[in-house]
């Protein structure tokens, strides 16, 4: 993109940062990262041409953030759990829950509206100008931060275009894989309002590209159009890497790691049993395996299982959190890493993995070989006999280790979030230019 021909152009791009806005501590996950590096990309990008702004819950309405939130600071992975309870207490739990999760939203109810009468903030300003419409770009978990209703109507009312960044689809071919009913629904809505109030599906992977038209093709299609983005995968920056506290000695002078949230569908259980297999048949040179990644969904037994297996107590690490410091020293002195998840829609620890150079096992699914670049190793994740050969046979024969690097520093080009964010600049100006989509009322 010319950058001169914006310097003094009209802001006309809306990037919605509600769900930065809204993050916790101790909660950065693959999504916020996404949506972070697309706000420090975009805006040294096309500076003048953008504006960010959050969704209000209260005022049911969209307002400006004049300084979108900086996360850089927190980690990687959540914090851990404190130590469950057990018996009457482990059944109270949840009922506690749902009563304050009551209370709370009796009060929010009873009390939003005159919040909104007495809220003093202004309505968001109207973008475009010189040929270029307004522009909505949603790039965080549009599924559950995102009023429909709201964007919508601006649609109708403003004539606002509507780009949505759509990082997997998999709740809608593979349910199994997320907790209970309600977040399924949830993301159907989503895939509905993808369908039928977006003009612009931005893609992350022809892999997920080919799932949304396979999702649309028996849904009547979709309204607008879908155009595909490669996330950046260059290494973030760190101040100084530094290895990990809670790591021994011994199990930080030769590991592997793993790095996801951890849930079902990721298959940390073949990694589990794979290692637990190895380290009873006292395979010698055995690394350690490290697991980084907060606890998620369908993870508790598998979690319970690692902490309480004599076996693998000396073999098996989790980090439950790190810091960009600590992750960045992970890579770089690990041996290889693994990724062996069922369904994915890029595998962003697999374009790390490369991006620091270090060999990956992935599997064989989704999106997954477009990550590796030709340059990892793919197998299939229900295969244990086939990942237990390629582990103990990069174990037994470490220079295959110093080849596949090699191959990797000649070979691997990553995408930096700079090129994408100038490639997605590009795909939102040509939405920006063409015709209006109001609809007629």
């Amino acid at each position: 993109m010319d950058q001169t021909a914006d310097r003094h152009e009209q802001p006309w791009l809306w990037m919605d940062v509600s769900t930065s806005a809204r993050a916790r501590s101790g909660q950065m996950n693959g999504t916020l990262r996404v949506e972070q590096s697309y706000i420090r990309a975009l805006s040294a990008e096309m500076a003048p041409g953008l504006r960010f702004c959050r969704y209000d819950p209260l005022r049911r309405d969209y307002v400006a953030v004049a300084t979108p939130p900086d996360l850089s600071g927190k980690p990687v992975a959540g914090k851990a759990k404190s130590k469950q309870a057990s018996g009457i207490a482990a059944v109270l739990k949840p009922i506690g829950k749902s009563v304050e999760r009551a209370v709370k939203t009796a009060v929010r109810g009873a009390t939003a509206s005159l919040l909104r009468k007495a809220s003093q903030a202004e309505p968001l300003p109207k973008l475009g100008g010189d040929g270029l419409s307004e522009v909505l770009f949603l790039a965080g978990e549009n599924w559950s931060r995102v009023d429909f209703a709201t964007v919508a109507r601006m649609r109708r009312e403003r004539g606002t275009k509507v780009a949505a960044l759509c990082q997997d689809f998999i709740p809608a071919f593979a349910p199994q894989f997320f907790a209970g009913g309600d977040f399924v629904a949830k993301f159907e809505a989503y895939a509905r309002f993808l369908l039928r109030e977006v003009d612009l599906i931005v893609s992350n992977s022809e892999s997920s590209k080919r799932d949304i038209l396979r999702y649309a093709d028996g849904r009547g299609g979709l309204r607008g159009r879908i155009e595909l983005v490669e996330h950046g995968a260059d290494i973030p920056t760190v101040h100084t890497a530094k290895k990990p506290t809670s790591l021994t000695e011994e199990q930080a002078a030769r590991f592997v790691i793993s790095v996801s949230t951890i849930q079902s569908r990721k298959n940390f259980d073949l990694l589990y049993h794979l290692w637990h297999r190895l380290t009873e048949q006292n395979t010698p040179n055995l690394p350690t395996l490290v697991i980084v990644g907060q606890p998620g969904f369908g993870s508790s037994d598998l979690l319970w299982q690692i902490a309480n297996d004599p076996v693998t107590a000396n073999s098996i690490r989790h980090l439950p959190r790190a810091t960009d410091d600590e992750l960045a020293w992970l890579y770089q002195h690990c041996l290889f890493t693994l990724y062996p998840s069922f369904y994915e829609g890029w595998g962003l620890p697999v374009s790390e993995s490369l991006a620091f150079g270090k060999y990956c096992l992935a599997s064989d699914t989704s999106s997954l070989p477009e990550a590796g670049a030709g340059l990892a190793r793919h197998l299939d994740p229900l295969d244990f006999a086939a990942w237990r050969a390629v582990v103990l046979d990069l174990i037994a024969a470490p220079e295959q280790l110093a080849r596949h690097e090699a191959a990797i520093r000649a070979g691997y080009r990553p995408v930096t979030w700079a090129q994408s964010a100038t490639r997605l600049a590009d795909v939102l100006r040509g939405l920006a230019a063409t015709g209006s989509s109001a609809h007629p009322r």
